[in-house]
């Protein structure tokens, strides 16, 4: 069966233009644009065929988001993969690459082949794993590149025995490592240190507006300069993730004029949110890096859209509202916002803070490029048919009832988007329409 799309304003590779697209099975089939694009469809697809009038709409590729936590397997009581590929969906987000901080963590090979047979059976969207690193597993993890989107490396704790701080292995994975490092960059001896001042003064409770003293930007600075580093001493590829400070946005500039493999990503948290927040929202919205300031807020957004920041991602990661409630010390840190990320940065689009094209580039094209995933990304004859229709007028209120997600709460319940997604197409597959799943679409790992 073939799909037309009439009349939408396509957005891809820096232009937009109005135009016709031909879904052929999983794939795009053709691509009309001008005055006689709607003849020319109807006549390439013949009578058999559905049509969607997509006037007025925006449309670009699936969004594929380089950073989420599903936290499957090992925390279903948090997540599932499910429950939030589900949210991803609704989201416009068509492919996701899922972190390696489970329970038990991701850091061997038969972890890594059990996650992705969970996946084959369990997502909506298509899916990409890392693998973790440790201390103790160079040699397993870098094997794995051919079975995993990338190798994560946490330069600041995280669940399990992930935090990786011997300078032999940091030295090992950046000069063996043969694909795509991610990074969390975070000094843990600074934010240590923070921390144990904050606990003499104030105990377990320790006020919110606290957490980017602790988790300050000197620890975020000092991190990123030395994966910087090890990327320049042994041109890695290397993409930091959830930068936070105009200060790592401009060191991560200067690194790519002598390493172009070098890159790095902005965060939803941080594109939302600033640490006047925290007074409001308080435990809602801890994560780790912290919230900054609104400078910084600003300089992540002109990075973004002037390239020198180059993908966007969610960093997805739900938690139960009982969790969430615990004093400081306890609250565990992540933010549930897939299931709104298109929304989002349309917001930035709204204000003339983003270009629809930067959009575009910064959460479909670049990603695909980074992490070189096959036939996805672009709006293109013959790439798969991971697409998203937008509607730009039709305004969409946030309910807890029309969340997904596992742990059902987000920070968002309440807010009115000014734009709403009319349709999110997987491989071909219109899985969902106005806020609806029709199906759960054919997925497959991106490798």
């Amino acid at each position: 069966m073939q799909t037309i799309i009439r009349n939408a304003l396509i957005v891809n590779e820096g232009k937009a233009f109005a135009g016709c697209l031909v879904i052929d099975g999983q794939r795009i089939g053709k691509i009309f644009r001008g005055k006689r694009a709607e003849k020319e469809a109807n006549k390439y697809c013949g009578i058999n065929h559905t049509a969607i009038d997509a006037a007025g709409m925006i449309l670009i590729p699936g969004i594929i988001d380089d950073q989420v936590h599903f936290r499957e397997p090992g925390q279903s009581h948090k997540g599932t993969m499910t429950r939030e590929s589900r949210a991803a969906l609704l989201g416009g987000v068509t492919s996701v690459m899922d972190m390696p901080n489970n329970v038990p963590p991701v850091i061997t090979a038969e972890a890594l082949r059990d996650k992705y047979k969970m996946g084959s059976a369990n997502m909506f969207v298509n899916y990409g794993f890392y693998m973790g690193s440790s201390n103790n597993n160079m040699e397993e993890a870098i094997t794995q590149k051919e079975h995993s989107c990338g190798l994560k490396i946490f330069m600041g704790s995280s669940t399990g025995n992930m935090l990786v701080d011997d300078p032999f292995a940091l030295d090992t994975f950046f000069r063996q490592y043969p694909g795509v490092i991610v990074t969390h960059c975070e000094e843990e001896s600074i934010i240590r240190e923070n921390l144990e001042k904050a606990i003499s003064r104030f105990g377990d409770d320790i006020p919110m507006v606290l957490h980017n003293t602790i988790r300050n930007r000197e620890a975020c600075i000092a991190s990123t300069r030395k994966a910087l580093d090890l990327a320049l001493k042994f041109n890695t590829r290397l993409h930091i993730l959830h930068v936070t400070t105009k200060e790592e946005i401009e060191l991560i500039r200067n690194a790519r004029r002598i390493n172009p493999h070098i890159s790095c990503e902005a965060a939803l948290p941080h594109l939302l949110y600033t640490q006047a927040d925290y007074v409001r929202y308080g435990t809602q919205i801890k994560c780790n890096p912290s919230i900054k300031t609104v400078q910084d807020r600003d300089a992540i957004l002109e990075a973004l859209e002037n390239g020198h920041i180059q993908t966007v991602g969610s960093d997805h990661a739900p938690h139960t509202w009982e969790e969430k409630q615990n004093p400081y010390t306890k609250a565990p840190s992540g933010i549930p916002l897939i299931q709104h990320f298109c929304q989002i940065l349309m917001e930035q689009v709204h204000q003339n803070t983003l270009s629809i094209t930067t959009l575009t580039d910064a959460c479909c094209h670049r990603p695909a490029r980074i992490f070189n995933l096959k036939d996805r990304g672009f709006i293109r004859e013959g790439y798969y048919a991971d697409l998203v229709l937008i509607d730009p007028d039709k305004e969409h209120r946030i309910t807890k009832s029309q969340l997904e997600y596992t742990c059902r709460w987000t920070p968002l319940e309440g807010t009115t988007f000014s734009t709403s997604i009319s349709h999110v197409f997987v491989n071909g597959t219109m899985a969902a329409e106005n806020g609806q799943i029709n199906k759960k679409p054919p997925v497959f790992p991106i490798l």
